[in-house]
């Protein structure tokens, strides 16, 4: 039952975990077009995490409305980070996640590539021990105020 008990019950958020390279399409799709700020990415070399907090457009939603949720991206076992085209110090810098891919290392070791809208050459290589990736939203979606529209 939704609020007041009338329509629909709230969708349960999302909690999904990639420990393997098969399940990493499926957290990608659904981070695709999330909006966040240079600000939102916390790199953690002492806790071994990167951590993103963005407003995850809802692409498993279909429908008229378009929703986004707010959402947290959890990278674990982190060795290593650089990124291109990023100037980390302009914090307010408005981005769109694209994608996530993974390239294996030496076994269990993956470089995973967060690509970002804008310049072709605008990404995050993060490399890691070992997947564990965890996608989670911290509330149910909201109406959102546009579609996303970027260059690739």
């Amino acid at each position: 039952m939704g609020l007041f008990g009338f329509g629909k019950a709230p969708a349960k958020p999302l909690r999904l975990l990639a420990q393997d390279a098969e399940d990493l399409p499926a957290i990608s799709a659904l981070v695709q077009d999330a909006a966040l700020r240079m600000a939102d990415i916390a790199y953690d070399p002492a806790g071994r995490s990167v951590t993103l907090q963005m407003s995850r457009f809802c692409h498993e939603k279909a429908g008229a409305v378009p929703l986004r949720a707010p959402s947290v991206l959890r990278i674990s076992d982190v060795t290593g980070v650089k990124t291109r085209g990023l100037d980390t110090k302009q914090k307010t810098l408005p981005l769109s996640l694209l994608d996530i891919a993974a390239e294996p290392l030496e076994a269990p070791a993956f470089a995973l590539t967060l690509r970002f809208a804008g310049a072709a050459d605008r990404d995050m290589r993060i490399e890691v021990e070992c997947l564990d990736v965890l996608l989670l939203d911290l509330a149910p979606p909201r109406r959102a105020k546009m579609l996303p529209d970027h260059a690739l």
